[in-house]
């Protein structure tokens, strides 16, 4: 036998019963068979045999068993200061060790368009490419701030001055007229943007300053928008497009939302008449920290992703 195999077999031989240790560390630190076995999850007599299990074991007395109370004697004190030092130093690295080998986890925040239309669809490709990285993807209406709100990144719209924040383009945005075929087949006469006025919008009801509604997207283009908000309103973009879909009016498609919808046939440009905006797209993180490596990775892929559609900013 090798002189570290005869190590180890000593060592093996030499070692009490671990779970006769941590019975003493407990008895030890409580200075109570009764406190130990609560703790432990055991009856006292478990306990008890245990600890006189290790008496026997080592020839000695740990405890000094008195009227009510027990003792530890010198020999208990030097096996406490021993045992209650490595047990701890096992726990925590224990502790590290999980840590390391579970699953880094990060969460990620958007608007609830743009998790449905755009990212929850490429989500299987970040998986399959990451398998030990977990998202949490929450999704709401308005933004929240990553910067206060517990999210290691997010994605939002705008105009990227955002005080803060670490902000990297994505890409710019279109928008334009979409409805069902449905609905052109019912209404022949909108080809151009007077027909339009006279269709049912369809409205989204939020707070986005940066937002471009149909009153902003006629000035855009020159026109008076029609007089009120005539038509259909929803507080989500997905219930919009849903409508849009099932041929209850004329939406505002957001190309990067709706271009799966184009492509399926579900919705169509019924005139060539759009915006570009002045806004774009972002990934953006907390600027007052350093960033875990495992969000600098979905940064990344994020943005390779915009690029890889066709218009995003190059790496």
């Amino acid at each position: 036998m090798r002189g570290s195999d005869m190590a180890v077999s000593r060592l093996h031989k030499s070692l009490p019963s671990v779970g006769a240790l941590v019975a003493f560390e407990a008895a030890a630190r409580h200075l109570s068979i009764t406190q130990a076995a609560r703790e432990l999850g055991l009856t006292q007599a478990a306990v008890s045999r245990k600890v006189r299990g290790l008496e026997d074991d080592l020839g000695v007395t740990l405890f000094r068993r008195l009227h009510r109370a027990m003792r530890l004697t010198s020999e208990g004190e030097r096996l406490q200061a021993a045992v209650s030092g490595g047990l701890h130093r096992i726990a925590e690295t224990a502790g590290y060790l999980r840590q390391q080998g579970s699953a880094a986890q990060i969460s990620v925040s958007t608007s609830i368009a743009f998790a449905t239309f755009w990212l929850m669809p490429r989500i299987p490709k970040f998986r399959a490419a990451y398998p030990d990285i977990e998202l949490r993807i929450t999704a709401f209406d308005p933004y929240v701030d990553p910067g206060h709100d517990g999210v290691d990144a997010a994605i939002r719209y705008g105009s990227g001055n955002w005080p803060g924040l670490r902000t990297q383009r994505l890409f710019d945005e279109e928008i334009f007229p979409v409805c069902s075929p449905g609905y052109l087949s019912e209404h022949p006469e909108l080809s151009d943007v007077d027909a339009l006025k006279q269709q049912t919008l369809l409205h989204l009801d939020v707070a986005y300053h940066s937002w471009i509604d149909w009153g902003t997207w006629f000035r855009e283009m020159g026109e008076q928008p029609p007089p009120g908000r005539r038509g259909l309103q929803f507080n989500t973009y997905t219930l919009l497009i849903q409508a849009a879909t099932a041929g209850q009016g004329v939406a505002l498609g957001w190309r990067h939302l709706v271009d799966d919808f184009l492509d399926a046939g579900a919705l169509i440009r019924p005139l060539d008449a759009s915006l570009h905006s002045q806004g774009a797209y972002y990934v953006v993180r907390p600027d007052n920290s350093e960033t875990p490596p495992e969000v600098e990775t979905f940064t990344d892929w994020v943005l390779r992703e915009a690029e890889a559609s066709g218009d995003g900013e190059p790496g």
